[in-house]
């Protein structure tokens, strides 16, 4: 089969090779790939290691085959469509012609829907998922907040972004509101999926980062707001976040999640009482963070349980798609299937994707 190697220096490139189809393990599923999603972190982690591998983890395709475990389970049989989420810099992802999942993080493809469309989903949707519902405790989609409880403000910082936006969809879903939405110029996906009747708005951090913070405040008024997420976690941008927040009280702690392992998020200018999360989305795979991280979570043991709670929350992203309460991210294919993985990236790397993702069509 065909693989994609992806290379950090001197600039974003990838070389293919042929290699052998991978063998699957007890748990694992072989799927035959049709279109590769991509992500930021595609370019980025290996940047940042200097090293090269097959980098893609957004896997949409058919099933070509199952481990003994996978098979016995009864839950995919071969030529099932399946969309899937790769661990993060492991052998054998999603830019080749098979790629191989762990049984937990694959789900199926309601029919109708274009690999192209699901296959921008596996990984984003999931660190919003283990953000909203794990790492802060909201409701999620399965049993959502009621309407006679009280409101949720939920602050999504660059809900632009992919990331930003499955956030938002997901809020929606769990009936949280008011979802205050903050963006660039990339809103025209955003904006149908805010309820103004709820109170959901949409603010343009491009005003400035005080007359952002006014505009929140006049807007939320007397309600308070412990929740916020921050998709972009770059330059600083939690600090200002977190002081949009309300104070933490004995009965109810203020949340601010982020997305970048780098940084100890220890700044002074950061309000005393808010609990600064970071989210590690490879915990679905591993269940615990990596060591050499300088933000480590408060509570391992529910971490370790990670990989069950991504099982169940993939089949009701399944059941979502199904009935359209939720739809894939807008999207742009790069030509050449696998031999435009390295252009794809490089325009990933120069910030060409605003509002929509690149997915590579792998077979025809």
């Amino acid at each position: 089969m065909r693989e994609v190697i992806v290379h950090p220096t001197p600039d974003v490139s990838a070389t293919v090779h042929d290699v052998p189809i991978p063998t699957p393990g007890p748990d694992e599923i072989i799927i035959k790939v049709h279109v590769a999603g991509s992500n930021v972190k595609d370019w980025l982690h290996l940047t940042t290691l200097n090293i090269s591998c097959n980098s893609g983890d957004d896997i949409a395709g058919t099933v070509y085959t199952l481990g003994t475990n996978a098979g016995k389970s009864g839950e995919f049989v071969i030529g099932d469509r399946v969309a899937a989420f790769h661990p993060m810099l492991t052998d054998h992802g999603a830019f080749a012609e098979y790629a191989v999942a762990p049984m937990h993080t694959v789900f199926k493809i309601p029919d109708g829907l274009e690999f192209e469309e699901v296959a921008t989903i596996p990984l984003v949707i999931m660190t919003a998922g283990l953000t909203l519902f794990r790492r802060q405790g909201l409701p999620p989609p399965w049993s959502p907040r009621s309407n006679s409880d009280p409101p949720t403000p939920l602050i999504i910082y660059g809900a632009g972004s992919a990331l930003g936006t499955f956030a938002v969809k997901l809020a929606r879903a769990s009936n949280i509101h008011p979802i205050v939405a903050i963006a660039g110029e990339s809103t025209s996906h955003i904006r149908p999926l805010l309820d103004e009747d709820l109170g959901d708005r949409l603010f343009d951090y491009r005003v400035g980062e005080h007359a952002l913070k006014e505009l929140v405040d006049e807007h939320l008024k007397t309600t308070p707001c412990h929740h916020a997420f921050d998709a972009i976690s770059a330059k600083g941008t939690w600090i200002s976040v977190s002081q949009m927040l309300s104070p933490s009280t004995l009965n109810q702690k203020s949340f601010l999640s982020v997305v970048s392992g780098a940084n100890k998020y220890d700044e002074p200018s950061i309000p005393e009482g808010i609990s600064i999360i970071y989210t590690y989305v490879g915990t679905v795979h591993t269940g615990a963070y990596k060591a050499s991280m300088p933000k480590q979570p408060l509570d391992q043991g529910l971490v370790k349980s990670d990989p069950e709670w991504a099982y169940v929350f993939y089949k009701y992203v399944s059941r979502m798609l199904a009935d359209r309460r939720l739809k894939g991210h807008p999207f742009v294919v790069v030509e050449g299937g696998l031999d435009g993985v390295g252009k794809g990236l490089r325009m990933l790397k120069e910030g060409k994707a605003r509002g929509f993702k690149f997915v590579f069509q792998v077979a025809k």
